[in-house]
């Protein structure tokens, strides 16, 4: 079957004005971004293709610009199209969340509020939620953890209300809160002979096989470090894992950097944990949410304010 042509370049003439884009023709948008093809697009959504192609000639009538080009073999978003994929996602997911809570609000008297929160963060977070009387609130509080972009994608998408991240920016469309800043430190067996050592500078890793965390915040920042002491991890020992780091340095293989968050509460018969000087490095931990939460979501920003002022402590104390 022939892929349909779509709207000629550049803007789409006599846009109606003030006709609103139905949640239907958002979800064709979204499924002919992912699949770049109408038919596959259509199957997904389970309509015909003609019906799929008239949907986005719709849009794009309805929005002045063309979303999509057709190439030999694919049909890929414009710059527009770009640039709204983003604003469709969180419309969709908002959506989606809004029709569940009108569900639990109905069924259940409850509303929900969705955290999202860095492993490291999440035992201080659970302490906090098994203290709260959702029931008094009605709310029922889901929890799920994540890298700090995958959690920011989930604000930016409305798939979370808040979270806590490490990160340096604030995004768009999202307001923060400071926490905890947590120091960089060097892991090591406990047989290692830099374990009884009170502080360790950068440069001293040097020739030490250092174990490459490849997944969020924590590779980006030991690398970053490690490469203004011209110094790089090691070619052998690559993890996404925590456990694969604490088993690889339990073993006297290598060594890893973490922040201290992360090892609190280590076995002193397996691991030993010592300072990282010169310089020294510290992850910012944000509470993040999305700046229009109060109108949005009014139980969420009244348990975002509560978090705020109970995270740090805890956090400290984890």
């Amino acid at each position: 079957m022939s892929t349909p042509a779509v709207p000629p370049s550049g803007p789409v003439p006599n846009s109606p004005p003030h006709m609103p884009i139905s949640i239907r023709q958002l979800r064709f948008f979204v499924a002919l971004s992912q699949t770049g093809n109408f038919s596959r697009a259509a199957e997904a959504m389970a309509v015909s293709q003609p019906a799929l192609s008239a949907s986005i000639r719709q849009v794009e009538t309805i929005l002045g610009v063309r979303l999509f080009e057709r190439t030999t073999h694919r049909v890929n978003l414009t710059e527009a199209g770009e640039a709204l994929l983003p604003h469709a996602w969180r419309l969709l997911t908002t959506a989606d969340n809004a029709f569940q809570d009108m569900n639990d609000t109905l069924r259940r008297r409850t509303t929900t509020v969705r955290i999202g929160t860095m492993p490291s963060a999440l035992p201080a977070l659970a302490q906090f939620v098994a203290g709260l009387d959702q029931d008094a609130r009605a709310i029922s509080v889901d929890i799920t953890d994540g890298t700090s972009d995958t959690l920011i994608t989930g604000l930016q998408r409305g798939a979370l209300d808040m979270a806590i991240c490490a990160t340096t920016l604030i995004e768009e469309g999202l307001a923060g809160t400071p926490l905890i800043e947590d120091e960089m430190a060097l892991v090591l067996g406990a047989e290692h002979p830099l374990a009884a050592r009170g502080s360790v500078t950068w440069a001293e890793l040097a020739g030490l096989e250092v174990v490459h965390f490849r997944s969020g915040s924590i590779g980006e920042i030991s690398t970053a470090a490690m490469r203004e002491a011209n110094i790089v991890h090691s070619r052998h020992y690559r993890v996404d894992h925590m456990e694969s780091l604490f088993g690889l340095v339990a073993s006297g293989l290598a060594v890893g950097v973490m922040p201290r968050l992360y090892v609190r509460g280590y076995d002193p018969a397996r691991l030993a944990v010592v300072a990282l000087t010169g310089p020294i490095v510290r992850r910012r931990l944000i509470f993040l949410h999305r700046d229009r939460l109060a109108e949005e979501h009014p139980e969420a920003a009244a348990l975002a304010r509560d978090l705020v002022k109970a995270l740090p402590a805890a956090l400290q104390a984890s």
